[in-house]
């Protein structure tokens, strides 16, 4: 994505030192304001906070702000008193945005640039320059990494689950590499589904639509006096896309940049057993275990799947014959919990994931085994260390095909880890300061530090700020590492369009892509039904991984590309959202973000080919507005608008969408609603030709 040394460098130092100096002001600041009331944001006055088992729909905005997350520091803090931009989209707000699968709901976030690439991808960013593969965004289902290292990304196809299980989202944006390591680059989502406890009893959801088919069913109950439980599976069929430029009839042979799949179906089934105190093990007992697993399969019958540009990490070529492709994988994880005191505990997680995935035209298979432990520890009310060990070993194996080959095809990876965060309370109740890393080993890259420096000021219950310095890095994947890729592609020309192969082979002596965060927030309700939360960044790029050309063969039409550390860059800008609870009854949420991103690398000399490979891009401006109105104690009517700014590397236009949706509840227990999407127009291109049309579904929702 990005690649070496920026030329600007008088405005980095310019950067650097404002982003320097406001977390100075944070905490010297302190003296003029030491005698302001007490802030509610610290541990120490965390009373009965708002937990994961919530029901978020009922609170008042000074509720929601104390809603308790954990994947910023690995412990549980409020949202409030959380030194880092982070966001919670909850239960209530995926049911009321009417969205159908978690790519969408994440647009539900600020900052987060969700597009849809085909019928079966969605290119997902956070802060940075976005594409198929979002190489620097971790992300974590239940804090189990779905972030794929083969080909450094996640593959939002195989990603889903049940939406109404699904707790709450915590979209963390900026670095967290300090507790999660590499790869937690520009931001890391965390997905944390309901405990068993909050599934107990029956739900069945059927949905069916222009665009889509979706069925769930979940029953969750209690083994004797002992676990808690629940049972569920999921099943939807997603149509095609339409293509605003294919036309196959004209030139049948030639791949165009048009991709589409129809009857793209997936099925799932899982489950997840809790055993807590007083559900298994006594009242008094220090121990809680969970024990959850999932398999799915998913198959894609194509039409047509054609590309004229090659992706930055990953291998996908034009039709090979064969219309039919899958993805099938399952995982088990378990966690065991011990609370040796109020003030000490500790957390044994262990997870294995298996992945099979037809890679067009390859495949192949992927399998973790991950091992994590964790020690909380306070020393006293003013002082708490967060620290723990983990271990990962990757497997896999691909089959070779004459597009796509890793050499070797078999490869098993080790990778060894620590981290330690420790947070003092300078000023009791006011002023906290966080300074903590990770340290990694991995096989291709070796030994990586990843520190932070943190600090959240509070001189006001109503006002926090914070500021932080981080460093993360991205490891290169096994397909810049060992990989090479054929594409056919089309150079376009003033007479006719000329064919030509481009070829990409790995490169063993790269380097990880390096970054230099540096960020500053507040959040202000300057009344009980308006608040505020804003943050800037800057973010500064090194070592960036890039393609470069190597050699052309005129006689043969053959590129020859290869992976270097040759390119660096910057990225900054804001991030604003307000809440305004109008009344009881009617809740408007916005967002704003801006985002200017400069990658400085070397172009290559033939600029058609240039401008292909160069394909990632992100919008400057997002904005969203969401409004939630009661209409009666059992009708809902909710809308959602949204702005995305234009991508010129993709020459996509900018594009609004209007989501409407009206549920009404005629019995308890049972929920009927309509959605109307992307109402403004037909149809819109977000990251390809391929346009995302407007939609209708009904669906029905009952709990028993």
């Amino acid at each position: 994505m990005y690649g070496s040394r920026y030329s600007l460098r008088v405005k980095q130092v310019g950067v650097r030192a404002v982003a320097t100096m406001s977390l100075a002001i944070v905490l010297l600041i302190v003296v003029p304001v030491s005698n302001l009331p007490m802030s509610p944001c610290s541990a120490a006055t965390m009373k009965e906070p708002v937990g994961e088992d919530t029901d978020f729909t009922q609170f008042s905005l000074e509720e929601l702000k104390d809603v308790v997350i954990v994947s910023v520091s690995k412990k549980p803090e409020m949202v409030s008193g959380a030194a880092a931009a982070v966001y919670v989209i909850s239960q209530d707000q995926i049911r009321r945005s009417g969205v159908t699968s978690i790519p969408e709901a994440l647009r539900l976030a600020p900052g987060v640039h969700v597009a849809r690439i085909s019928a079966t991808e969605w290119a997902i960013n956070i802060r940075g320059l976005n594409g198929q593969f979002a190489q620097n965004l971790l992300v974590l289902i239940d804090g189990r990494s779905v972030y794929t290292p083969v080909f450094s990304g996640v593959f939002w196809d195989v990603q889903d689950t049940v939406l109404e299980d699904i707790d709450r989202i915590e979209v963390i944006r900026g670095p967290g590499a300090s507790v999660w390591g590499a790869n937690a680059v520009n931001g890391v989502i965390n997905i944390i589904t309901k405990s068993a406890k909050d599934t107990q009893g029956g739900e069945v959801v059927a949905l069916a639509g222009s665009e889509e088919q979706q069925g769930s069913l979940r029953y969750g109950g209690q083994v004797g006096k002992g676990a808690l439980y629940r049972v569920y599976g999921k099943f939807f069929n997603r149509a095609d896309l339409d293509d605003v430029e294919l036309n196959l009839e004209i030139e049948p042979d030639i791949p165009t940049d048009a991709q589409s799949s129809d009857n793209w179906r997936s099925g799932r089934g899982g489950f997840k057993v809790d055993i807590l105190p007083g559900s298994g093990f006594s009242e008094d007992s220090p121990d809680a275990v969970t024990v959850q697993g999932e398999a799915y399969l998913n198959r894609y019958d194509k039409e047509f799947e054609r590309r004229s540009t090659i992706l930055p990490s990953a291998s996908f070529t034009q039709d090979n014959g064969d219309n039919t492709s899958a993805a099938q994988g399952w995982h088990l994880l378990t966690r065991w919990k011990h609370d040796f005191s109020k003030n000490s505990e500790t957390v044994l997680q262990a997870y294995y994931d298996h992945t099979q995935k037809d890679y067009d035209p390859g495949s192949g298979d992927v399998n973790t085994a991950d091992l994590d432990f964790q020690h909380r520890l306070n020393f006293s009310s003013r002082h708490e260390v967060v620290w723990g060990l983990n271990y990962r070993h990757i497997a896999d194996e691909f089959d070779q095909s004459p597009n796509v080959q890793m050499n070797p095809s078999h490869q098993n990876q080790n990778l060894w880890g620590a981290f330690v965060q420790d947070e003092i309370q300078i000023l009791p109740d006011k002023l906290d300061l966080i300074v903590g890393s990770k340290f990694e080993y991995n096989e291709f890259t070796r030994l990586e530090i990843q520190p932070t420096l943190r600090g959240i000021y509070s001189p006001l219950e109503q006002l926090s700020i914070w500021s932080a310095i981080s460093r993360a890095v991205r490891v290169p994947s096994r397909l810049e590492f060992d990989g090479q890729t054929k594409n056919v592609i089309v150079l376009p020309g003033e007479g006719e369009d000329e064919v030509v192969e481009v070829i990409t082979e790995g490169n063993s002596d790269l380097a990880s892509e390096d970054l230099t965060a540096y960020e500053i927030g507040f959040r202000y309700m300057p009344f009980p039904f308006l608040q505020f939360d804003t943050a800037l960044f800057y973010n500064d790029y090194s070592n960036l991984i890039v393609r470069e050309l190597i050699d052309v063969d005129e006689e043969t039409n053959q590129y020859f590309l290869g992976y270097a550390n040759d390119a660096s860059g910057e990225a900054y800008g804001l991030e604003l959202t307000a809440d305004w609870k109008v009344n009881e009854r009617w809740l408007l949420r916005a967002s704003y973000s801006y985002l200017h991103t400069h990658i400085d690398q070397n172009k290559i000399e033939d600029q058609e080919l240039d401008a292909i490979i160069s394909e990632d891009s992100n919008p400057q401006n997002l904005f969203s507005v969401q409004s939630n109105l009661d209409v009666t104690p059992t009708v809902d009517f909710d809308l959602w608008f949204r702005f995305v700014g234009r991508l010129p590397e993709r020459e996509i236009s900018s594009y609004s969408v209007l989501d409407a949706r009206i549920a009404w509840r005629p019995i308890q227990h049972l929920e009927l609603s309509l959605v109307g999407q992307n109402l403004l127009e037909e149809g819109h291109s977000e990251f390809s030709t391929l346009e995302v049309q407007r939609s209708v579904y009904g669906k029905i929702d009952w709990q028993f």
